[in-house]
């Protein structure tokens, strides 16, 4: 008896360093507003080995078409989840602000997140800004997304033989070589080519994506 005692001693304590040695992930919740272009891209990213080694990281549509609505959802989410995450995100656009009631629900939706502890990483006007900045560094304005695709087409072609498409499940594969080039254009766009401006509303061309993206292939889990 005491020879099996001390075998189930001795395999608690092994089972114990094992569990102590291993880092547990942290659990994000991403919520996108595009229905396949974002979603596909962070689904490519959170399967990098230095991303999944340290993060659980789930992808979902927002609901809704306003900003308010997508924060909300995710919002609901965060609350309604078995296990709650230890981060969410919404990962959203501003474009077509021209109406007061736009700039309203964006403000309205940056209220609520930052109440709710969301975080939110905006793309001015779109978030295929985020994919040119993988081809170029530029704070050239765009009137809306499908100017933004316009000019993303182009490079897409140039660089891959094909067309660009929004429903390309590979897209992050495709992009990853020119993750960090990505990121230092989008940075000095961000810092240096707007004039001071802070808020993202104020800098067409610009996009936060780049500080989710850099957050995650370095580990940062704050």
């Amino acid at each position: 008896m005491k020879n099996a005692a001390r075998r189930g001693k001795a395999s608690g304590d092994r089972t114990r360093r094992r569990s102590q040695g291993r880092k547990v992930k942290k659990t994000w919740l991403i919520v996108c507003e595009g229905r396949e272009t974002e979603r596909n891209y962070f689904d490519g990213l959170k399967r990098e080995a230095s991303v999944s080694k340290l993060f659980a990281i789930r992808v979902v549509r927002g609901k809704g078409k306003s900003r308010t609505e997508i924060v909300s959802h995710a919002i609901d989410r965060k609350k309604t989840q078995r296990d709650t995450p230890d981060k969410v995100i919404c990962v959203m656009d501003t474009e077509s602000l021209q109406s007061p009631q736009a700039r309203d629900d964006l403000a309205a939706a940056r209220r609520m997140a930052e109440a709710n502890d969301i975080v939110l990483y905006l793309s001015n006007p779109a978030f295929e800004v985020w994919f040119l900045a993988h081809f170029a560094r530029t704070s050239r304005a765009f009137n809306d997304c499908d100017a933004v695709i316009v000019e993303l087409k182009k490079k897409w072609k140039a660089e891959f033989g094909q067309p660009y498409g929004k429903s390309d499940d590979n897209v992050y594969r495709r992009l990853e070589p020119k993750t960090q080039q990505a990121i230092n254009n989008a940075r000095a766009v961000a810092e240096q080519d707007h004039g001071g401006r802070s808020d993202i509303v104020e800098r067409n061309s610009s996009t936060e994506v780049y500080q989710l993206v850099e957050n995650l292939i370095s580990g940062k889990t704050d």
